[in-house]
């Protein structure tokens, strides 16, 4: 027992009250680093400008049209909050809260993110060499999820792209369709999400997923409980782009239509967008004390690339 003033308070939700204060701390101090030097920022006017009909409708099988199509798939992929989760729910008093860190893998030999000449899609890159484009992406998160009756569950989880300004927050409902009723049948629930881009310039997306999960818990000795799981899903990717300009540093050239300065990208609609994903992990809890690694697959439909990440979470089950 920890006693604070007149009130005491139980030793595991003292340590649930510090841990929650150290996950923002943490996701505090990462924060600033991305304001504050931004060589991750995107600009969309390094995958070039889309040839347009003289009603402003992109030609079809424009390249710049397929490189913006590529870039927002590829960037939702990478940056949408990760499941992170198994079928089980918390219980109607539960409440988890963990923070998580993700290295996602990207096609950085594609041309929609080594730029054009002149205009690279990082805007901290200097030219476009490939040594300016990065391998992967580091995205830590900070994840919250709290049980309902019913064996549902909410949740709330926030994604930042490091060196960047760039988040994604995101909103989940969970309901566990098959949940420990018969001894030696794995749990299985399914889970939608929707998640929201900030922090671009140039660039708007919205993502909504879909996924069925499968777990099977496993007790060691009544004091570890080890559950691995899998699972599968779709995520939609609603993208467009705010007014671009193409000549950003001459005042007298700010017009619109096929020869001015300004334009956009035509909106990706999410009905003709959808990205396949895989995924496996391993949860593992003691007390009140979580970890979980997961391996994330997608498919990429614009250029067929199967990218992967890895995620590693810790956090506390109350």
């Amino acid at each position: 027992m920890i006693r604070s003033g007149h009130v005491v308070m139980p030793w595991r939700h003292a340590v649930a009250r510090y841990g929650l204060a150290v996950a923002l701390l943490t996701m505090g101090a990462v924060l600033p680093l991305s304001v504050g030097a931004a060589p991750y920022d995107i600009s969309l006017r390094g995958i070039g400008r889309p040839q347009v009909d003289g009603a402003g409708i992109a030609l079809a099988g424009d390249a710049a049209a397929g490189r913006f199509r590529s870039l927002a798939l590829e960037l939702a992929t990478s940056l949408t909050p990760r499941p992170l989760t198994t079928a089980e729910t918390l219980g109607v008093s539960g409440f988890e809260y963990s923070i998580a860190t993700t290295l996602a893998d990207i096609s950085e030999s594609q041309g929609y993110w080594q730029g054009q000449p002149g205009w690279p899609v990082f805007e901290g890159a200097t030219s476009t060499s490939d040594h300016t484009v990065p391998t992967m992406f580091w995205i830590p998160s900070l994840h919250l999820r709290k049980g309902l009756p019913y064996s549902t569950e909410i949740g709330a989880s926030g994604s930042y792209l490091a060196l960047s300004q760039m988040f994604m927050l995101g909103a989940d409902f969970k309901v566990a369709l098959h949940e420990s009723f018969f001894p030696g049948v794995p749990s299985i629930a399914a889970r939608a999400q929707v998640s929201t881009l900030f922090g671009a310039s140039d660039l708007v997306v919205t993502t909504a997923e879909t996924d069925i999960i499968a777990s099977f818990p496993i007790g060691l000795q009544g004091l570890v409980r080890i559950t691995p799981y899998v699972g599968a899903g779709l995520m939609f990717v609603d993208a467009t782009s705010d007014v671009i300009d193409s000549t950003p540093y001459d005042d007298r050239d700010q017009s619109g239509g096929p020869r001015g300065s300004l334009y956009t990208f035509d909106r990706l609609n999410w009905r003709d967008n959808s990205v396949r994903r895989l995924v496996a992990g391993v949860r593992a809890q003691i007390m009140i004390f979580v970890a979980s690694y997961e391996i994330n697959l997608s498919t990429i439909p614009s250029t067929g690339d199967l990218l992967q990440s890895h995620s590693l979470l810790l956090g506390f089950d109350t």
